[in-house]
């Protein structure tokens, strides 16, 4: 048995095929491989989900309880912009939640409409992220000032007047409650409410202008078989102060000041009235508290339409004879669309018309009937893919599972698509390089995505470790690649690299958690040395089992890592520490090797070995924001400190770039950098976007030869080419956060994820 290198693999230079990462083995049944990379950002579960096409790149387009839209670009797993939010109340100051999202394209442009629990439906631009309007509901058609004008009601209570010839708003009146006919004119009767007051007043809709005072009301009363109210006194020009009024609420007429003494001393109290609306010299409106405003007296009998709508509309409104919606764009137009012709493809909405100015009035043409009318998928009511011509469609079942069913025959195709913690809400479909993919929307707070064009088959029923993974590493016994790994079950397996099939028996009887493991060979024997969450060093026999010799103590209060090297023909380990310092071991008589090498000023977290001009040198990370370079022979540290991070280093590995020996250190900055040895050098850019700056790190071959660096990102892997910094093969997706990385010969990954180990390699998509 003997040790193989973490950093270089020992056939770099064979090329290899297309750069798509593929399961060679897994210990149980494999990860499904139509499994992409999850989109995660959501603070609440995700509730809908639409696809659409930005710019020629295929997107998703979700809504959440977490009160926002967000728009992701399928190809690279980012958001195209910053999370879109609806209405914020200004009272409660909480912001709408999001119920459901579509999407379309009108003239050209992508469009997304989001349904929030404030009734508000919504558009968004997709290519810029900023709000495009927002549905209106049709309250009538009518001819004010001798212009056709359409009267509309906002989610926010805000009736507008749009006129139909130009397309452009005339007027609008907030906080709207009712329509009447007063002296042959129309008018619309508005609220605003306070903590403390109601304020009722009368407009008039042609022209715009406020018709009516309002008055408080100090007392209500029948008296004398009428019910009057006295108002308190008016403020303002003209006013006469002090002076109260009183009026019958049945005709509308003033009773006079006189009878004001008269009403506050006698009459039967009719609570609940606060202020009335004077039209004219005349109450013609009443606030109740607890109930809505209603118009009363002499506008009784010729209101029309007295009350607005209230109830969610399920259909923005029928105008001869066709369903349509209409959209109070940012820029003030009129937009009517018709929604028996939308479509679930992100290129299915026509605009009926975006009427403006030399427009005439928008006719309605009839058009062939299409599935997938826009407020069914608003309202949320059945899923389906997003292409009509699709072969398959997806249906969420009552285990919160997504089946692929043939469209023709309805039967299930392949297993469903499983992973999610939480309910699946929603999912759609999109093409994304040339293959149809699917979307889930879960109460898990993440979309998930999926390659239904990729084969998935379930491999073996799962023989290996029953706790976490934790460590890994690989060597070489009777002459085949092994991979070793360590488990929270207190078991140590090995497992032959290419098959996957076990080569020894489990070492049973762990003490403690592994936390780092590297394989060597002492006096001919093979040996894993192990380090867990105290100070000791174990060496464990992987074929007979047990322990080799007593416990090596290493007086770091923690060993924190681990790398194996040869120092003068000689098995070491180096470790790192709780204690601020790096040791080396020697194996064969389990003693340090000279003294422990200081400069580090925190907890050193991270070491690996590599050769620099000849020297065995060890590199290592630390809290303190540095890499360090030290010379394993003398014990000395080589060069000044390697700056650059802004948070701890997390990991460091080693490996060639172009023959030249560098150093990868990943940091909690959510960075990952280069450093040529040699030179003692940064190289190339940062690569940033880490986000979860805890995960493994290695450092194996991709296609081409080219080394790369395979990050575990959560439930997923990422592979970065180390000479250009850009992506190398497609980012693996996981069903469990990948816990532990190793790399092995011919550019093979071990993943280890929950109990789970599997190889991957590069291999043609």
């Amino acid at each position: 048995m003997s040790e193989t290198s973490t950093g270089a693999p020992d056939d770099v230079n064979v090329p290899l095929d297309e750069p798509r990462w593929t399961v060679q083995w897994a210990d149980g049944p494999a990860p499904d491989q139509r499994r992409l990379r999850p989109l995660v950002g959501h603070g609440g579960p995700v509730r809908a989900v639409a696809t659409a096409v930005v710019d020629g790149r295929p997107v998703a387009v979700s809504g959440s309880r977490d009160n926002t839209v967000r728009v992701w670009d399928l190809a690279t797993g980012g958001q195209l912009h910053e999370p879109l939010t609806g209405r914020t109340d200004p009272v409660s100051a909480l912001t709408a939640e999001v119920l459901s999202v579509a999407t379309a394209v009108a003239d050209g442009r992508p469009v997304a409409f989001s349904l929030h629990g404030d009734d508000a439906v919504l558009v968004w631009d997709l290519a810029t992220g900023r709000a495009a309007g927002e549905f209106v509901r049709l309250v009538e058609s009518a001819v004010l000032e001798e212009r056709r004008v359409l009267l509309a009601l906002g989610a926010d209570r805000t009736l507008y007047v749009w006129d139909l010839l130009t397309g452009r708003r005339v007027t609008a009146f907030p906080s709207a409650a009712g329509l009447a006919m007063l002296d042959g004119r129309r008018v619309v009767l508005t609220v605003d409410e306070t903590d403390t007051d109601r304020t009722v007043r009368v407009w008039d809709l042609g022209t715009g202008h406020q018709l009516a005072r309002s008055l408080e009301v100090v007392r209500t009363a029948a008296l004398d078989g009428r019910v009057l109210a006295v108002t308190a006194p008016e403020d303002g020009p003209g006013a006469a102060p002090g002076e109260q009024g009183v009026w019958d609420l049945a005709t509308g007429e003033p009773v006079g000041t006189s009878a004001a003494a008269a009403v506050l001393s006698a009459g039967e109290d009719r609570p609940g009235l606060t202020t009335v609306t004077v039209v004219h010299g005349r109450a013609v409106a009443v606030g109740l508290d607890g109930e809505e405003p209603r118009f009363i007296g002499p506008l009784a009998l010729a209101r029309q339409n007295g009350a607005l709508v209230r109830s969610r509309a399920r259909e923005t409104a029928v105008l001869d004879g066709r369903t349509v919606a209409l959209t109070a764009e940012a820029d003030g137009t009129l937009r009517i669309w018709d929604l028996a012709d939308v479509r679930q493809r992100a290129d299915g909405m026509r605009v009926i018309a975006a009427v403006g100015a030399g427009d005439t009035a928008p006719g309605f043409p009839p058009g062939p009937e299409q599935d997938g009318d826009l407020w069914q998928r608003l309202s949320g009511r059945g899923h389906g893919p997003s292409g009509g011509e699709d072969p398959v469609l997806l249906t969420v079942e009552q285990d919160d599972t997504v089946v692929v069913r043939d469209r023709a025959t309805r039967k299930p195709v392949g297993p469903p698509l499983t992973g999610h913690t939480g309910r699946v809400w929603d999912v759609a479909t999109a093409v994304v390089d040339g293959r149809t993919v699917a979307v889930t929307a879960s109460a898990d707070h993440t979309l998930r995505t999926w390659d239904l064009s990729h084969a998935h088959g379930d491999g073996p029923e799962r023989t290996g470790h029953t706790g976490t993974v934790s460590a890994i590493t690989t060597a070489v016994l009777d002459g085949r690649h092994v991979v070793v790994t360590a488990a929270a079950d207190h078991t140590l397996r090995t497992w032959d690299l290419a098959t996957g099939t076990p080569v020894t028996a489990p070492v049973t009887g762990l003490e403690g958690e592994v936390t780092a493991m590297v394989a060597s060979v002492v006096d001919g024997r093979p040996v894993i040395v192990t380090a867990g969450s105290g100070d000791t060093l174990h060496l464990l026999d992987p074929v007979g089992g047990g322990t080799l010799g007593e416990p090596v103590t290493s007086h770091h209060g923690r060993v924190l890592a681990l790398a194996g090297a040869t120092l003068a023909g000689r098995p070491v380990v180096v470790t790192a520490g709780a204690d601020r310092t790096a040791a080396i071991w020697d194996l064969t008589t389990r003693r340090p090797v000279g003294e422990p090498l200081t400069g580090h000023t925190s907890r050193v977290t991270a070491v690996a070995t590599a050769e620099v001009a000849g020297r065995p040198v060890a590199v290592t990370g630390s809290w303190d924001r540095t890499v360090r370079l030290w010379d394993l022979t003398t014990g000395r540290q080589i060069g000044e400190p390697l700056t650059g991070h802004t948070d701890w280093v997390t990991t460091v590995a080693t490996t060639l770039v172009d023959g030249r020996p560098v150093a990868v250190s990943r940091s909690r900055d959510k960075t990952v950098r280069l450093w040529d040895l040699a030179t003692m050098r940064e190289t190339g850019e940062p690569l940033t976007g880490q986000t979860d700056p805890n995960g493994p790190m290695v450092v194996t071959v991709g296609s081409g030869g080219r080394p790369v660096v395979a990050i575990g990102q959560g439930q997923a892997v990422r592979f970065r080419d180390l000479g250009t910094g850009r992506e190398a093969g497609n980012e693996y997706a996981l069903p469990l956060p990948a816990a532990a990385l190793g790399a092995a010969p011919g550019g093979r990954l071990v993943v280890a994820f929950g109990p789970e180990v599997t190889v991957l390699r590069p291999a043609a998509g």
